[in-house]
């Protein structure tokens, strides 16, 4: 009879969800509805045993909607008691989607990297800068950064398309792929030039639909771009972390982050700059942030230890690992405390995490 009352109590949760609970991922990144956990009969039955183990704790504590307080809490309710134990599964693709590797992450030089440097023309072809409009109409201002994954999407930060960014930049209206250096209108290294950037409007943007219900959360988003961009030796996608069998970070990884932010002399750079900086164990970096902000599985720290780092207008920009010959989209610039920090590392949102998001959310 338990089973059975069960059974029809999630039948008339789903019947009911699109008119009375609000919608939510839950931390396996599946799609549930906002209800009191005295509703959702996996998660209920997780806390009536007498023996919960620290990661069913875990999950019911990432699984409460929004800025919940509540007693008893309202949870994201699906039928996932735990974390998905294969998460560091290679998840299917679908071909027309998604790049191989033999298309994804090259590069024409892969030369030593040092924090600070400029890196090299075509360093980082999967590189965008976003463009928004301001209400006045004047230049347009490129603030935040993201990367290219396919000829029609680019994955960027949820914060560089909230609408507290466009209210003090303007609307999001366009995407810069090809660009090195902002301040010319071709760009030219020891005498190789490439073609001019390639501006393409913005079709749409989808922000992550649990972002902005915890501080530093959920902090991605996909833009789709109105046309294919073009490949060439300037623009080309980025390797997310299934196509090449990633499954997750090593301590001790060295990870590569660029852009066009600030620099030491605390101006933004009209060049892109790269630096290298290294993976940072959630544990340690979860200690670091723990008055500042709760860190949890969605996110991924490195650090430069003071010498290099991400910093303001570097947003939505890409943290690199190089990985059997093609660069890898490993995180995507989120926040920190100051720049170069010693003590708090840049924190990331984690790709890996959110790769099957990436995959729903994504159409031809």
């Amino acid at each position: 009879m338990k089973v059975i009352a069960a059974i029809l109590l999630c039948i008339l949760i789903n019947r009911t969800a699109g008119t009375q609970y609000p919608e939510c991922r839950n931390p396996n990144q599946r799609r549930g509805w906002c209800v009191s956990i005295n509703l959702c009969v996996p998660l209920y039955s997780v806390i009536s045993k007498s023996v919960i183990t620290n990661s069913e704790n875990q999950f019911i504590r990432e699984s409460r909607c929004a800025s919940d307080h509540s007693d008893p809490p309202v949870v994201c309710c699906t039928a996932d008691k735990d974390y998905d134990r294969r998460r560091g599964e290679i998840l299917p693709r679908d071909a027309r989607l998604l790049p191989d590797r033999s298309i994804c992450g090259g590069d024409v030089v892969h030369a030593q990297i040092i924090g600070g440097k400029e890196a090299v023309l075509t360093e980082f072809a999967w590189m965008a800068l976003l463009e928004y409009q301001p209400a006045n109409g004047l230049q347009l201002q490129t603030v935040c950064a993201g990367s290219l994954i396919n000829h029609r999407y680019v994955l960027t930060a949820a914060h560089c398309l909230s609408a507290k960014t466009m209210y003090r930049y303007g609307n999001l209206v366009s995407v810069r792929l090809g660009e090195h250096d902002t301040s010319t209108a071709v760009d030219c290294q020891n005498g190789i030039c490439l073609s001019s950037v390639v501006h393409i409007p913005v079709e749409n943007f989808h922000m992550h639909e649990s972002y902005g219900t915890r501080s530093h959360w959920y902090d991605i988003g996909m833009i789709r771009l109105a046309r294919d961009a073009p490949y060439s030796p300037s623009i080309r996608p980025v390797c997310l972390p299934s196509t090449v069998g990633v499954r997750q970070w090593q301590p001790g990884q060295s990870f590569t982050v660029a852009g066009w932010g600030e620099t030491n002399s605390s101006l933004s750079s009209p060049v892109k700059l790269k630096a290298q900086v290294t993976y940072v164990e959630p544990d340690r970096c979860a200690h670091s942030y723990a008055n500042y902000n709760p860190l949890g599985n969605s996110h991924l720290c490195a650090s430069g230890y003071g010498h290099s780092d991400s910093c303001e207008g570097d947003s939505g920009g890409p943290l690199m690992a190089f990985h059997e010959g093609v660069w890898v989209l490993g995180g995507i610039v989120s926040f920190g405390i100051s720049c170069a920090s010693l003590y708090y590392p840049g924190v990331y949102t984690n790709v890996i995490f959110y790769e099957s998001w990436i995959h729903d959310t994504m159409r031809p």
